[in-house]
């Protein structure tokens, strides 16, 4: 899928842009789930993708290293002003191809069960329910997926 004006970047997780958008994420969450979310370090070999539209930063999303093979997606964020376009696919695909590219052969993630959305993209794009992981396994808010690539 193409979309005029988008482009995809790797940054790390201090980048300015990175952190504004995982903040942004962050937020919304609590509003949705309330405040008493565990709130989920990051693995210090994360890697972001940085999505932007028009030189706009307006998505990003994260992958962590979990063990040989298995990669985890984390912080997948588009900006609620550019959503409905089609912009979290192409995050998604990035981030597979990141994945594929570093040999990691299984991605999984957690996503929330007021994430409609997100859900039906990841089930849309063949990742299947999994058992709750680490530290997700007594919330029940959460929702775990994973996916052979």
């Amino acid at each position: 899928m193409v979309i005029e004006g988008v482009e995809l970047r790797p940054a790390p997780p201090t980048d300015a842009e990175v952190l504004a958008l995982t903040t942004a994420q962050q937020a919304e969450l609590a509003a949705m789930y309330g405040e008493d979310q565990p709130l989920v370090g990051l693995h210090p070999d994360i890697a972001f993708t940085l999505l932007t539209l028009d030189g706009a930063p307006v998505g990003c999303v994260g992958l962590q290293p979990v063990a040989p093979g298995l990669g985890e997606i984390k912080r997948m964020y588009v900006a609620p002003s550019a959503r409905g376009w089609g912009l979290s696919r192409i995050l998604l695909e990035a981030v597979e191809a990141s994945a594929r590219t570093g040999g990691m052969t299984r991605l999984r993630l957690e996503t929330g069960t007021k994430q409609v959305e997100a859900i039906a993209l990841y089930t849309n794009h063949g990742y299947r329910p999994t058992p709750p992981y680490p530290p997700f396994e007594h919330e029940i808010a959460s929702l775990c997926y994973a996916k052979d690539i």
